[in-house]
């Protein structure tokens, strides 16, 4: 069973022409494979740094396999 969030508030608010649009995509798609359920805080976070061009996966990874939250996954990231 796949796992999907469509997270469509959201979709409305960030997207705003096709480059927008991929982003929001890879962000949503990384989100459901890592299984997680993000605020719209995070998920407009992990739309920033994507935007960015940094390693989104990473972040969530950590959330998802050490339950981190998305500040403390961003501190890691940093010191990492």
């Amino acid at each position: 069973m796949k796992y999907v969030i469509q997270y469509e508030h959201l979709e409305d608010e960030l997207v705003i022409n096709e480059k927008t649009k991929w982003h929001f995509d890879m962000v949503k798609e990384c989100a459901n494979e890592h299984r997680l359920e993000l605020s719209d805080e995070e998920f407009k976070g992990f739309f920033k740094i994507h935007i960015s061009g940094k390693d989104i996966s990473w972040l969530m990874h950590k959330m998802s396999v050490y339950k981190l939250s998305f500040a403390d996954s961003l501190i890691s990231y940093i010191t990492y």
